[in-house]
């Protein structure tokens, strides 16, 4: 199994717009972070967890050659605005590409994205040719078995993802404020954990760093990474605190196992 992560900040991105914090301006590369997303490939099959404004850029950055479906947690701005982008993979593929989202989010794919499925375009009209498919229970994506998992972030309830594959387990969860215990059942023991923790100050919707890692000690990954990050957060000082088999996550960081 292969993951790449394509973004690991929250909704503002880092650096934030008109802000000199000593994040926003650090020199440190792993301090720039993209909306989130993550990009998998196993067994031959490439995924795509959501496509966030950044899409194109990291596309671009990540040499992303493939892509076979993409999944959505959740349709807040960040984590879906650069599905437009998705044409270009149709193009090169030469075919739609299914598009993996619950029946909430489902709907507003279909009202954001109407000129999709449209049934009259103009001559020379270039759009993404998805096939939108409702999550209601675990699937598969060619060899890769994918388990929804309902998380509450804030007063909505997002998916977060149990992936395996080649005998191989990964746990996804990025935007989360809560997890229950039938959830972290289910992501319990995976090889790499992957989850929210926005900043140190409690959020309304989010982990915090202190939650996420009392959270990941539950779920007891063989390693576990940290993302959706806000400019509180700074790389280096932040993951010389975090317990052993704990890291922050960054954009372009890969692993494979």
């Amino acid at each position: 199994m292969h993951i790449t992560f394509l973004g690991t900040g929250t909704s503002a991105g880092i650096p934030v717009i008109g802000c000199d914090c000593p994040v926003c301006t650090s020199p440190d590369p792993r301090n720039r972070r993209r909306r989130t997303s993550l990009y998998l490939r196993a067994a031959g099959t490439h995924l795509v967890v959501d496509t966030p404004p950044d899409f194109r850029e990291q596309a671009l950055l990540f040499r992303i050659p493939r892509i076979d479906a993409v999944l959505f947690t959740h349709t807040h701005a960040d984590h879906l605005f650069g599905l437009d982008d998705i044409r270009r993979y149709n193009t090169l593929q030469n075919g739609p590409i299914p598009a993996y989202a619950s029946a909430n989010s489902l709907a507003d794919l279909r009202r954001v994205f109407d000129y999709v499925l449209a049934p009259n375009h103009p001559p020379g009209t270039y759009r993404p040719e998805l096939i939108f498919r409702e999550i209601a229970g675990p699937f598969a994506v060619g060899a890769v078995h994918i388990t929804p998992l309902a998380v509450e972030h804030g007063p909505e309830t997002t998916l977060a993802f149990r992936f395996a594959a080649v005998g191989r387990s990964l746990g996804y969860a990025p935007d989360c404020h809560a997890m229950s215990e039938p959830a972290v059942a289910a992501m319990r023991g995976v090889d790499v954990m992957v989850l929210d923790a926005l900043r140190y100050r409690p959020h309304a919707t989010h982990l915090t760093v202190d939650e996420s890692v009392s959270l990941l000690r539950r779920i007891g990954a063989g390693r576990s990474y940290l993302i959706h990050m806000c400019h509180d957060v700074e790389h280096s000082a932040a993951e010389q605190q975090l317990p052993a088999g704990m890291c922050l996550a960054y954009d372009g960081l890969t692993l494979d196992w």
